[in-house]
């Protein structure tokens, strides 16, 4: 559902030349950001040629000792002035229970970024506590952020079911069905979780996105500016709205600002630092930066590892290699 950003005239030469040289990078690249956003979003809360960027110098990133073996990534969100990678639980059930004690590991699970150990918790939280919403609504959320979006939906249709008015689990349905390709569905939802909790941000992330894809442009940068207004320290929603600026609105220097500002947030997430490569590549920005994100990327994507962000990156950099082979070969 997402453009294609290998299809802009002016700039986008080296970006087509890695479509040559790996067919399955287009669709990796898609399938890295939206894993990657849900990660983002759940831990935190053809133009004419262009003129070249110029280029604020790349942050570099400084990982920070993590408390348990999974270290959480900026990634790059990763993704540090880092923000609660998670909404903190709101635990209904009667206190010092068992079943609140596997809920808060859950959580804890997943602020870590251990979903399988998370969805292990919720699934004991539910057998313990069928009746209990937040638990479904739990295990949804560790689903989808290992890509088990059906499995997901299923989670959240019965947290609806046991609890209609629990808005975040609306929010959540409408990202799992955006990233499957239901975009009135994931519309319906967004707009839902919006009315019935005006404070939460992923509806209007979704939101932004939905509309960018049905094209109201002008509606979408509203919807990621009021993500922003709701949570102005999570680089999420600086991130999303510099995407928005990037693949739809066509706009360089606003991308590049929102991308830089969400790195000033969390300076260790992997996939923003591919993202602004990418933004650099297509806009002509200076070879060296280009190469410094993907190798910052690339780094950022060892521990947890991130098959796909360090994929795309290497392929970036094997075009940047033959194209400077390139050159010095035509300047003998």
């Amino acid at each position: 559902m997402s453009p294609d950003v290998f299809s802009y005239d002016g700039g986008d030469a080296l970006l087509r030349r890695i479509m040559s040289l790996n067919p399955l990078l287009h669709r990796k690249l898609f399938a890295v950001s939206a894993l990657a956003a849900l990660t983002v979003v759940l831990l935190a809360c053809t133009t004419p040629a262009p003129e070249p960027l110029e280029i604020t110098p790349a942050p570099t990133a400084t990982p920070q000792p993590a408390p348990s073996p999974t270290p959480v990534p900026s990634p790059t969100p990763e993704p540090t002035a880092t923000p609660a990678p998670t909404s903190t639980p709101d635990v209904t059930p009667t206190p010092d229970t068992e079943s609140v004690n596997h809920y808060v590991r859950a959580y804890a699970h997943l602020s870590r970024e251990e979903y399988r150990q998370a969805e292990q918790r919720f699934t004991l939280v539910i057998e313990l506590e069928p009746d209990f919403a937040r638990g479904w609504d739990g295990r949804g959320q560790a689903r989808m952020l290992q890509g088990e979006h059906e499995e997901a939906l299923l989670d959240y249709d019965q947290a609806i079911l046991l609890k209609p008015n629990l808005w975040q689990a609306y929010g959540h349905r409408a990202i799992s069905r955006m990233n499957i390709g239901d975009t009135e569905g994931a519309r319906r939802d967004a707009e839902m979780a919006a009315r019935g909790d005006p404070e939460l941000v992923e509806p209007y992330i979704v939101l932004g996105r939905t509309n960018s894809v049905l094209g109201d442009l002008e509606a979408a940068e509203a919807s990621f500016t009021h993500a922003i207004d709701l949570a102005p320290d999570e680089a999420a929603t600086y991130w999303w709205r510099g995407r928005f600026y990037r693949d739809f609105a066509q706009e360089p220097l606003l991308a590049l600002a929102d991308i830089n500002r969400a790195l000033q947030i969390e300076t260790a997430r992997a996939v923003i630092f591919l993202d602004r490569a990418i933004l650099l590549m297509r806009y002509g920005g200076p070879a060296e930066d280009i190469r410094a994100d993907l190798d910052e990327a690339i780094s950022l994507s060892q521990d947890p590892r991130l098959p796909d962000v360090i994929d795309v990156a290497e392929d970036m950099l094997q075009a940047l290699d033959e194209r400077e082979q390139s050159e010095e070969s035509s300047d003998q």
